[in-house]
């Protein structure tokens, strides 16, 4: 087969653009640290790239979830914790006034309970971002209106997806907490009230027989701490989880994408021997010129 000068010189130029290309991929591959960085690269790697990160976005949208059920949770739990401290303030006081006799200590115990129960229904009236803590689904100003002491609310759950398995429900409602779900007249507002009213007016077995009352508000209220503390605790399982298995795709996707970097410097000094060496080569079988043939 004849060869000419020309067709070498062509030959020599393609070897010389394909020893540019694989230099600048080795370049970009060790800048970037990715073995992957387009689909024209590996389609089977970028495929499971794509599949990984997908499942790493999830698992962080399940932790932003997670976090803002406990944030909800806590707050809830510390609001009831102040109603059941202040339930068992008024027990006190109504043993108290069960066995006194005196008017005006009577008088001040009736205000500090009266006291309470507006408190109370502040705690119930808890906000957080401008939407009632205690008031389910519903878009209300007050969760429970005052004065006259009713749930405005709605008793839908609110729930957070933290894991593919796990939607758990982050709220109780004041509706439940303070038994408006009951019949008319046996919420906790009322029977404040209807305590207050006996301190002032009746004799200590009437007030006495209040306490079964009090004791069943503060047995919902305990109702309502052991729902959310079995959520919290739902939810930091389910933390712990996401955390070890983003720790584990993230590990996949780095042996997917990621570049050796020892193999990567290795391969970049040999595809700069390669493109030199061509370049020697280009060199050697260029046309000579004129100056050449008069030496």
């Amino acid at each position: 087969m004849r060869v000419t000068q020309e067709g070498m010189v062509q030959n020599t130029l393609l070897r010389l653009q394909e020893r540019i290309g694989r230099l600048d991929e080795a370049g970009r591959r060790l800048s970037s640290g990715k073995i992957v960085q387009v689909a024209s690269d590996d389609v089977s790697g970028m495929n499971r790239v794509l599949s990984l990160r997908a499942r790493i976005r999830s698992r962080e949208q399940e932790e932003r979830n997670a976090a803002d059920g406990l944030t909800l949770l806590n707050i809830a739990d510390s609001k009831l914790q102040t109603v059941n401290t202040r339930l068992l303030r008024v027990r006190e006081l109504t043993v108290r006034a069960a066995n006194t006799t005196d008017p005006a200590a009577r008088e001040s115990l009736a205000k500090e309970i009266e006291a309470i129960r507006d408190d109370i229904a502040s705690v119930a009236n808890t906000s957080i971002d401008g939407r009632m803590l205690f008031a389910g689904t519903a878009n209300v100003p007050q969760a429970v209106t005052v004065p006259g002491f009713a749930y405005a609310g709605d008793y839908n759950a609110i729930q957070r997806r933290v894991s593919d398995e796990d939607l758990v429900t982050v709220n109780v409602n004041a509706g439940e907490l303070f038994g408006f779900d009951l019949p008319a007249g046996q919420d906790l507002f009322s029977q404040l009230d209807g305590l207050a009213a006996d301190i002032r007016t009746s004799n200590g077995t009437t007030v006495s027989a209040r306490l079964d009352e009090l004791d069943a508000g503060v047995a919902r209220i305990n109702r309502g701490l052991a729902a959310v503390g079995a959520a919290t605790n739902r939810i930091d399982a389910a933390m712990v989880r996401n955390s070890d298995e983003q720790l584990a795709l993230k590990g996949e996707l780095a042996k997917v994408e990621d570049v050796d970097l020892a193999e990567a410097i290795m391969d970049l000094q040999t595809q700069e021997v390669a493109y030199q060496a061509t370049l020697a080569a280009l060199s050697r079988v260029l046309q000579p010129s004129l100056v050449d043939f008069l030496r």
